[in-house]
């Protein structure tokens, strides 16, 4: 089998998805579910550690600018 670099890897799952049949399409979203949520983890750890933070008032008004543009 030949070594494919992580586009050609995304590719390759994502044309051959639909082929994929239940429990299986279970495991994998289950494993990605997982993997994803631990890279926000370890995103938000660097964030900390680099003081990339953002005050508690600063994201309030955030939020509060956002839901009047719906």
């Amino acid at each position: 089998m030949e070594i494919m670099n992580a586009i050609e890897k995304r590719d390759f799952i994502h044309s051959h998805l639909h082929e994929i049949k239940e429990p299986a399409i279970n495991e994998i979203y289950d494993r990605m579910l997982i993997l994803y949520n631990e890279s926000l983890i370890e995103e938000s750890e660097e964030d900390i550690k680099k003081r990339n933070i953002i005050s508690h008032t600063v994201l309030k008004q955030e939020l509060h600018n956002w839901r009047h543009t719906k």
